[in-house]
């Protein structure tokens, strides 16, 4: 095929749903993408759109209760064209650059970022203004994607805070994808997440968040069917295929890309019992190992028009941001084909197949957009509403346990204030007392500090429950005007 006119990544990775909205986790995802495949954190209401500066450090708030904010930037495949998310799709080569270039910005102190064949969505952790990073995140996708900024702020949301949270815990479990409850966008999580690891933009706020969004994830596929319920792009785009050539048992088919979508791929069609099966990649070695896991024949993706003649199926998700399937290769193999139809599935975004491939005699071409059109009309997993429930109760946990972490800090320079006011006053008596022996110093020293602990429990608790109230940070500030505690204290 052809030579890509722009780098792009070998094989593209999964692609298995579309995205909506909410802050991690509110819709159902389906176009996954291809290849590519705590400290204390601020808890606000969740919103749905940029909220106003933060108190500068220093003002009404202390820095130690300036706890980071997550903020969430996306489009999917439910708010936006088909034609701007292939524009601003990031291949998995270029994910550490963009998320080091985000990381660059002064205001973003965490960053990762999730792109598939159905969304592209930011996560980051500031303790700015959250106007600086939606703006930052809007020009730089802007930039990449030729795309003005107004039109970028115009279709993408916006969550901070607790809608943040909540998205990506929907994201993870399948809900907002455009194949409802597909595994794939677990394994594209993940794969983000590591590429963040790897450019060294996530901290312990990003990922604890990643982490505890996996383990609403594992805990949905498990005490629910969703999982099994669920349908990827590729099996269903192999489905389609199925029902247009009557069956697969006679056909030949070619597999373009020897990413997790490739290999997924190959594999759904050796298991529907396709005749002959090729396997295609631009790297031999890659072809050869893709081709030896399924028992097909291997190929060089310069090849595939020269087999096209005889083939009935192609399926593309080679992960590159240009066409490599085109046209007048396509037109050229059709001459020799004698009139056999060929189906041509397009599971890559950008897309992998020119559009006027469809338009030639006795090819129909599916791609992701039409995918989407046709999962729309399937009937919706009954387990949706106990994922939801799921994803409720982890996400209002994960919430409880970044509060509390938040009021660690007060704690701490609470206890410690007055274990040293104790410890000065028990100095100041027993110099005042020369007399007292060892025993009678000890005892002294125990009942001083018995007292402490039972003076400072009910405090200790009630911060800790306080935090936890949607004004706990206010509540909190008055605890420390209460013990006159200075925030040097607070961080020692």
């Amino acid at each position: 095929m052809a030579e890509p006119r722009h780098p792009c990544q070998q094989a593209g990775a999964p692609c298995s749903g579309r995205e909506a909205r909410t802050a991690v986790g509110r819709e159902d995802e389906s176009r996954s993408h291809r290849d590519s495949e705590c400290g204390p954190i601020c808890i606000c209401p969740g919103v749905d759109a940029p909220i106003g500066p933060r108190p500068e450090r220093g003002e009404t708030q202390i820095e130690w209760l300036s706890a980071m904010t997550i903020v969430n930037i996306g489009l999917s495949h439910r708010i936006a064209p088909a034609e701007v998310l292939e524009k601003l799709v990031v291949p998995s080569t270029q994910l550490r650059d963009v998320v080091a270039r985000l990381h660059a910005v002064p205001a973003i102190d965490e960053v990762v970022v999730l792109s598939t064949c159905n969304r592209i969505e930011v996560y980051a952790g500031t303790q700015g203004p959250v106007e600086q990073v939606t703006r930052a995140v809007a020009d730089l996708a802007a930039a990449r994607g030729r795309i003005p900024v107004d039109e970028i702020l115009r279709i993408a949301r916006i969550r901070v805070g607790a809608s943040a949270v909540e998205h990506l815990f929907s994201v993870a479990c399948g809900l907002d994808s455009m194949a409802v409850g597909e595994d794939q966008i677990v394994a594209q999580i993940k794969a983000a997440a590591r590429a963040a690891a790897e450019a060294g933009t996530i901290g312990p706020v990003v990922t604890g968040l990643i982490d505890a969004a996996l383990r609403a994830s594992k805990r949905a596929r498990t005490e629910t069917t969703i999982s099994t319920a669920g349908i990827s792009l590729a099996r269903a785009g192999i489905e389609l295929a199925h029902a247009h050539l009557g069956g697969l048992t006679a056909r030949r088919a070619v597999v373009l890309g020897t990413g997790a979508v490739g290999r997924l791929a190959a594999r759904l069609l050796r298991e529907g019992g396709v005749g002959e099966l090729s396997v295609a990649s631009r790297s031999e070695a890659g072809a050869a190992g893709a081709a030896a896991a399924v028992h097909a024949t291997a190929l060089r993706a310069v090849d595939v028009p020269a087999v096209l003649a005889d083939a009935d199926l192609l399926v593309t998700a080679t992960g590159c941001v240009v066409p490599v399937v085109l046209a007048e290769q396509v037109r050229a193999s059709r001459e020799r084909a004698a009139g056999r139809p060929l189906f041509v599935l397009d599971l890559g975004m950008p897309p992998d197949v020119e559009p006027a491939v469809g338009r030639l005699a006795g090819v129909t071409l599916v791609d992701i957009d039409a995918l989407g059109r046709h999962l729309a009309e399937r009937e919706v997993p009954d387990e949706i509403p106990r994922v939801r429930a799921i994803v409720a109760a982890e996400v209002a946990s994960y919430l409880e346990r970044q509060s509390q972490a938040a009021a660690a800090p007060f704690i701490g320079a609470m206890h410690s204030h007055v274990r040293q006011l104790a410890e000065v006053e028990l100095l100041r008596m027993h110099s005042r007392l020369p007399g007292l022996s060892e025993h009678q110093r000890a005892e002294t020293a125990a009942t001083v500090y018995r007292i402490v602990r039972q003076f400072l429990h009910r405090p200790t608790v009630r911060a800790k429950q306080l935090s936890t109230d949607p004004e706990g940070s206010v509540y909190l500030e008055a605890l420390r005007q209460l013990f006159d505690l200075s925030a040097g204290e607070a961080k020692a």
